[in-house]
């Protein structure tokens, strides 16, 4: 592939028993695809993907490849991919490194909602100090959305650094923007019933 090249639309049909010479890990954006099956375990599926890797410059192509409906690629998904450094156009999906959706919306939920409490979730980074539970709960959604990704959260209103003391604020107006932020995630689904429940007692209760 010549030097500097971001953009090639040649297309990459592999079978199950490929080998991938000199394979290089990376990563697949996934542009658009086929829909899932309605009833099956697994189904072939096209993707138009924006791969990159290591020592590779990014490149787009089209992959052919038999799908598990669990794990389904939808558009905008991150994909871990192996390639061949020497055919950028020989790869292969890491289906085992795939999260299925359930476990994915799952885990995000529970990311979410231990942040809210000042917490870090399964598989999150340690909290982030001096940053409020609404804010830490973005950075959850983005390293979430976006896995690996270095999220940086500078000062800003309403997002105070460590030993800064907070402006002075109606405890009541507070109390009810907290609660409307939370039926909004309630709402969208993001919090179960119980941890709804839960959530809304610890704000009115107080620390």
């Amino acid at each position: 592939m010549p030097a500097g090249a971001v953009r090639d639309t040649r297309r990459a049909v592999l079978g199950l028993f490929t080998r991938i010479k000199d394979p290089v890990p990376g990563t697949a954006q996934v542009v658009s695809g086929t829909r899932p099956p309605d009833s099956a375990t697994s189904a072939n599926v096209r993707l138009q993907l924006v791969i990159q890797a290591e020592g590779i410059a990014p490149y787009s192509t089209e992959l052919h490849c038999i799908a598990p409906t669990k794990k389904w690629p939808f558009p905008g998904e991150a994909l871990p991919v192996i390639v061949s450094r020497s055919d950028p156009h020989k790869l292969k999906i890491d289906w085992d490194a795939v999260v299925p959706h359930a476990d994915r919306g799952r885990e995000q939920a529970e990311q979410l909602a231990a942040a809210l409490r000042g917490q870090a979730g399964p598989g999150a980074d340690a909290p982030l100090a001096g940053i409020p539970p609404e804010a830490q709960a973005i950075v959850a959604q983005l390293q979430q959305a976006f896995p690996g990704a270095q999220v940086q959260v500078g000062s800003a209103e309403g997002i105070r650094p460590p030993g800064t003391p907070a402006a002075a604020e109606d405890p009541e107006e507070e109390l009810l923007d907290r609660l409307e932020r939370l039926a909004a995630l309630h709402e969208r689904g993001v919090l179960t019933d119980a941890e709804f429940a839960e959530q809304k007692r610890r704000i009115l209760d107080g620390p």
